[in-house]
């Protein structure tokens, strides 16, 4: 009867598999390296059975997260003990800034959600993401269907300078080869004319096969990345596509939400930025929450840093990779433009929110930017 007591008062049954896995996970992320020889260690402790909560610690470096995970009595499903959560998440402490701290645990605990209703572990990861698709990108439109899309790249520019450079060049050997070649004395000189109309026609004819053979290349080159843009983007409209009716079978979610956020929380502190290859975040954790206040600087030394710290804002995309702020800009705002994510296992498009989604107005940005600098070089030079 004790026995039988202590089972039901116990809220851990329904899930006691998944916990041994979320203790061991957490017990292997300890494994010092070099960068984390000196940090604390990461820990996840029962806090009550009978009330079904759970401590987690994490820590890398100067930086932790400090949560509590509380098991719903219907575990894997929810009742109103929990506020409609079979794992209710909530944060004691960190020393991540508010816009991170944020993020992370809002996907955590909507991760929770989705495989309330359902969803596989890996779909409620996509659909969990707190950076969506913008909105004027459209993967069914007709134009991405029928193969018509274009970018420009500084390849394209230099191509397009090269064609106008080769055009020239056969104009004026066609306007060679019309022209008359007349002796000193004023007769055509019929042999030396034949011999230049010849060589006219010869010229051309390697310049024309060898720009033949160049956009052969280019058009291939360009075929081959509309198929990779294709690859890339499928599926993204898929995450989205929820079957109506049938049964929802709650899934369990414990050892879902504690490896998301051993990996999230303790991966991003070493994380490095796709572009410049350096750590997103910084070292102290101090400096890191002095990018995200607002003061009133007085000197212009104090406002060049300040500028210098929001360039260096840790950036999350679409993709799940950190950026830094100005790393982000430029990888997204200057050609080529649409590329995928360079960080090694990702390759999928890099998408945010603060810049537009859609390839063309990219384009129509960057060449508007490109003339309003001419247009002061040119003034310039009057000066």
């Amino acid at each position: 009867h004790q026995m039988k007591m202590k089972i039901d008062g116990n809220l851990f049954v329904p899930c006691w598999k998944e916990l041994k896995k979320c203790v061991d996970l957490v017990q292997n992320s300890n494994a010092p390296t070099k960068t984390t020889a000196n940090t604390k260690q990461s820990t996840l402790s029962i806090v009550s059975e009978s009330k079904g909560k759970i401590r987690l610690t994490l820590h890398n470096e100067a930086y932790y997260y400090k949560c509590t995970i509380t098991i719903d009595p219907a575990y894997p499903d929810y009742s109103a003990a929990t506020g409609g959560k079979s794992c209710l998440l909530q944060v004691q402490s960190t020393n991540f800034p508010s816009p991170i701290e944020t993020m992370l645990t809002t996907q955590a605990q909507e991760i929770v959600r989705r495989m309330q209703e359902g969803l596989s572990s890996e779909r409620a990861l996509n659909m969990s993401n707190p950076i969506k698709v913008p909105k004027d990108f459209h993967l069914n439109t007709a134009e991405f269907k029928e193969g018509n899309m274009s970018r420009l790249t500084n390849e394209t520019i230099q191509n397009i300078k090269h064609d106008t450079e080769a055009l020239k060049r056969v104009s004026d050997l066609h306007n060679k080869e019309a022209s008359a070649v007349r002796a000193p004395g004023g007769y055509v000189n019929k042999k030396a004319l034949a011999k230049e109309r010849k060589d006219a026609r010869r010229t051309i004819h390697k310049i024309t096969e060898a720009e033949r053979a160049a956009d052969l290349k280019a058009e291939e080159k360009e075929r081959e990345w509309k198929l990779e843009e294709k690859k890339r983007l499928v599926g993204y409209y898929d995450l989205y596509d929820v079957p109506a009716g049938g049964t929802i079978v709650p899934q369990p979610s414990l050892f879902v939400l504690v490896t998301f956020l051993v990996d999230r929380v303790k991966g991003l502190v070493l994380q490095q930025c796709p572009c410049c290859e350096k750590r997103v975040l910084p070292v102290n954790p101090d400096e890191l929450n002095s990018m995200y206040v607002s003061s009133s600087m007085s000197t212009n030394k104090d406002k060049q840093a300040s500028k210098l710290k929001k360039k260096m804002i840790p950036m999350h995309t679409y993709c799940g990779c950190w950026y830094h702020k100005s790393c982000l800009h430029t990888f997204i705002t200057e050609p080529p433009f649409g590329l995928e994510c360079p960080t090694i296992n990702c390759g999928k498009r890099v998408f945010h929110p603060h810049w537009p989604g859609d390839i063309k107005q990219m384009e129509r940005d960057w060449a508007a930017r490109q003339a309003r600098m001419r247009e002061v070089e040119d003034a310039m030079m009057f000066l």
